[in-house]
């Protein structure tokens, strides 16, 4: 056999290169020879078998536990803390006068200016609960301007205008009074956009203005922006406040025949009874579920609900499972 180049080899003894290549296969003397004196590797663990069971579902570890702060934070409805954040943010203003002016300077700036809008209307939140008798004398422009922002395209200041004219209607009640019918109309179209935050913010602010408004206003109000509006959403919005603002004034109150209010209660309710969209029906029948076990209620029917409805309405009351009372 030829001789073996140590280059290839270099890790071979002398001894080895003149061993016979079928002893050296059986010896496998081409395997690298270790230094004496490093230490011998240790054998790997022996691997156990995998398993063909699924793995077990791990969970995560519990949190710490919760504080007495933390708890009470917790306890507390989430509509709660949102208000008392509010309320802390809404500090009375040193100058009051002064922000009114920088207020309206801030709405009327460049629409794309949304930051402005939204800071001009938190200035306006902040007067309504500390500074009302500043707004007064200006409360038209006010709300006109308000209005204006309520029909911003950027939902972020559509938003806060409507929660401005929340603020208003429960810190100046009845000084909105004028402005109810003009306010609760963007209102009510804003209850047939279809982002859900803006008809949220229009629920909510309508609801205030049945809470706080004189209710003959509110009345009004929804019966002239939304009973005959062509959108289902609307006119649901509408009979849903009416449906409030009937128990805010009692039916007592709703049925005593005084002009303008039970006549127009009525034919609204018998109206909305028989609307096509069904929410719409839902919110009326709730009414007259309510309304017809009072006794003057056969008396103020014969006088002033519609003729052409009445025989609708008949069956609107018997699937309601109420009492014909000589209608």
């Amino acid at each position: 056999m030829g001789e073996i180049a140590t280059s290839s080899l270099g890790s071979l003894s002398s001894v080895d290169m003149n061993t016979p290549a079928e002893l050296r296969d059986y010896l496998d003397v081409g395997t690298p020879v270790k230094s004496r004196d490093s230490p011998p590797r240790p054998a790997p663990p022996p691997t156990k078998p995998r398993s063909k069971l699924p793995r077990p579902i791990r969970f995560l570890s519990l949190p710490k536990a919760a504080t007495g702060s933390d708890k009470k934070a917790a306890s507390e409805p989430k509509g709660q803390i949102k208000k008392s954040q509010d309320q802390a943010r809404l500090q009375p203003l040193s100058n009051p006068e002064q922000a009114l002016t920088k207020t309206f300077k801030l709405l009327h700036s460049a629409s794309d200016d949304w930051e402005k809008k939204i800071e001009g209307l938190t200035s306006l939140r902040v007067m309504a609960q500390n500074h009302m008798d500043i707004l007064m004398p200006k409360l038209h422009d006010i709300c006109l301007a308000i209005i204006n922002e309520v029909k911003n395209l950027r939902s972020a200041v559509s938003c806060a205008a409507m929660a401005t004219l929340g603020d208003m209607y429960v810190h100046l009640q009845r000084a909105m009074d004028s402005e109810v019918e003009g306010t609760a109309r963007v209102l009510l179209h804003k209850a047939s956009e279809a982002n859900t935050f803006i008809r949220q913010g229009a629920n909510c602010a309508l609801g205030h203005m049945v809470q706080s408004c004189t209710p003959t206003r509110v009345m009004n109000a929804l019966l002239v922006g939304g009973l005959s509006h062509r959108n289902a959403a609307v006119r649901s919005c509408t009979a849903q406040h009416l449906e409030r603002l009937a128990e805010v004034m009692g039916m007592a109150r709703l049925l005593s025949g005084k002009k303008d209010l039970t006549d127009r209660f009525l034919i609204a309710v018998s109206k909305l009874a028989v609307d096509p969209a069904q929410e719409v029906r839902h919110h009326s029948r709730n009414i007259l579920r309510n309304v017809a076990p009072n006794g003057d209620f056969a008396k103020m029917w014969d006088k002033f609900a519609p003729r052409k409805e009445r025989e609708s309405l008949r069956e609107v009351i018997s699937m309601v499972n109420l009492k014909e009372r000589n209608i």
